[in-house]
């Protein structure tokens, strides 16, 4: 089977369990998401270097307690508040040329405030209080699926502005804009039949995204070239690892929803 194929049929099974377990329900997603996740964090912490059973731990009990109606609105704001600080020092970083020198501490957060906190967001997004809006969350996985499968088209076809080169090479302002025109389009016909915004707030979502995304790609991008890997993983043939095919959405999810919260 060729290359295309096995990706295109990995991928598609990735995106119908991911699909089926939002309209199936809240359980079901949060177990999805924290077992992906909780790949994508074990990957990860082997880029790292690192071992500690704490990170998967904090994010199993933060999920199950999440799903049970502990965690209050506070301790999210803490939380997710936490999460985006991680994440704007991660993009900072992006533009040192001083590569990061890990260490225990340094590890740990990154583990902690990136990878767990952001990942526990993404369910997260779909919840106002113990009210689930399925529709919610699987907006915010279509527009990130578009603005990736059209970001790499157009980057093959058009590209020749790069982006970040020092970092991701094959990305270029081409394939950007290419990603961002197919987020718009998707997430306005999404609107139009679903209301998910208020007024044309759906706009805002629709630029946001591809610039998240494209950051989140980035500081996967930085950790993998610190590591001197080409993937995270091989567990999803033809994507690499769960890490690799999460990099957007575990950045994106606590900026979607603090954005929700506000509007």
């Amino acid at each position: 089977m060729k290359d295309i194929q096995i990706r295109a049929l990995s991928g598609s099974l990735y995106a119908g369990v991911l699909m089926g377990a939002i309209f199936l329900s809240p359980i079901a997603i949060t177990a999805v998401v924290l077992l992906f996740s909780g790949l994508a964090l074990w990957e990860f912490q082997r880029l790292i270097q690192f071992k500690s059973f704490i990170p998967i731990l904090t994010l199993v009990l933060l999920s199950v307690y999440a799903t049970l109606g502990f965690v209050s609105t506070f301790t999210e704001d803490i939380l997710v508040y936490s999460a985006l600080t991680i994440n704007l020092v991660l993009v900072a970083m992006l533009f040192n040329s001083k590569k990061i020198e890990y260490s225990y501490p340094v590890q740990f957060v990154l583990s902690m405030g990136y990878i767990v906190l952001s990942s526990y967001f993404i369910t997260r997004t779909a919840f106002d209080g113990l009210a689930y809006e399925p529709c919610i969350l699987a907006l915010l996985y279509i527009a990130i699926w578009a603005n990736n499968s059209f970001a790499y088209l157009f980057g093959s076809k058009f590209g020749k502005h790069k982006l970040l080169p020092a970092i991701s090479p094959k990305k270029s302002w081409e394939g950007f804009f290419g990603g961002m025109l197919a987020t718009i389009l998707v997430t306005y016909f999404i609107e139009l039949k679903m209301y998910i915004f208020d007024s044309n707030l759906w706009i805002l979502f629709a630029v946001l995204i591809p610039v998240l995304a494209t950051l989140g790609d980035f500081v996967q991008s930085y950790f993998k070239r610190v590591a001197k890997v080409k993937d995270s993983g091989s567990l999803i043939p033809g994507h690499g690892g769960f890490y690799d095919r999460m990099d957007s959405v575990i950045f994106v999810a606590p900026f979607y929803y603090l954005l929700l919260k506000f509007i």
